[in-house]
């Protein structure tokens, strides 16, 4: 009888983390064909796009609006290598609860040179070096360089990095950017510099990258009086405030794919509940059966 309670728990335990990972995939599932189903919408219109991300990234009702015209913005180009470079402040929230956002966004990259490292899929392995004017104390380090891998929207063409304004603090004061790299890998693991941008009111231009000095590199218009969206439009007033980006449709779309966890805990649940028969009630209702065979003789 003990072994039998023993073998129950384990089955229980395993059946609570197969559904966890049946949940976690229809999540998955669930964010990857919101924003796949989007891809002509959202790749046409950088904040579309930010809002989205948000959204499927967090899955958990937080919403997002964006300022309707970036802070920073080039696009740098030349024979070998492309891209443009956006830079948007945005208000990640949920009910009334808010914090402040930047998305740092590279799109059209095309970059020729036949010493570049590709993954599986044939996508370059694209960093963002950041440098703060200040130290930031993560945990016991503090460090005012951080490298950040950029996540990878639909193809090669285009990266993505938000990050939570809440965090790029120092002693309680926030820090500013000094200075803003992109890389991408070559041979013996080393990070090609592809654009290096500067504020000018912090630091003077120093390194070189891959494109001449005729494009603006200048980011101190991205200070963090500028990021500091939530106190330009508050969360009370933002869809009334004209500089503000903000589609009401898209968190409800989002939500419209929660029958994912129907169709995939239903399946498993199809699957369950014949092996927890045989497992566990079978030879009792066989015995059942016998004995009401037996008493009826």
């Amino acid at each position: 009888m003990y072994h039998k309670w023993i073998w129950a728990i384990f089955y229980i335990m395993l059946i609570s983390t197969v559904t966890y990972i049946v949940a976690s995939f229809s999540e998955a599932a669930k964010a990857n064909d919101f924003l796949a189903e989007r891809e002509d919408i959202l790749m046409s219109d950088h904040r579309a796009l930010i809002q989205a991300s948000v959204i499927a990234n967090n899955h958990n009702s937080t919403d997002a609006y964006v300022l309707a015209e970036p802070l920073y913005q080039e696009i740098f180009n030349n024979e070998f290598f492309n891209l443009e470079v956006s830079i948007y402040p945005l208000v990640e929230f949920k009910d009334d609860k808010a914090h402040n956002s930047v998305a740092i966004l590279l799109s059209d990259i095309k970059i020729t040179d036949p010493d570049a490292i590709l993954d599986e899929n044939d996508y370059h392995f694209i960093k963002a070096y950041l440098t703060f004017d200040k130290n930031i104390k993560i945990g016991e380090t503090s460090k005012n360089v951080f490298i950040e891998s950029m996540t990878t929207l639909y193809d090669n063409s285009a990266r993505l990095i938000i990050i939570n304004q809440d965090l790029l603090v120092s002693n309680g004061e926030p820090v500013e950017f000094e200075v803003i790299k992109f890389t991408y890998e070559i041979d013996m693991e080393i990070d090609e510099t592809l654009v290096m941008l500067y504020n000018e009111d912090l630091t003077a231009q120093y390194g070189s990258d891959k494109f001449d000095e005729s494009f603006n590199r200048d980011i101190s218009n991205v200070s963090s009086t500028n990021l500091d969206l939530l106190e330009q439009c508050s969360l009370s007033s933002f869809k009334s405030c004209e500089s503000i980006y903000y589609n009401s449709n898209l968190l409800h779309e989002f939500l419209s794919y929660n029958h994912y966890y129907l169709r995939y805990i239903g399946i498993e649940i199809l699957i369950v509940i014949p092996i927890t028969y045989l497992l566990f009630f079978h030879q009792y209702v066989k015995k059942v059966i016998k004995n009401k065979k037996t008493s009826n003789i």
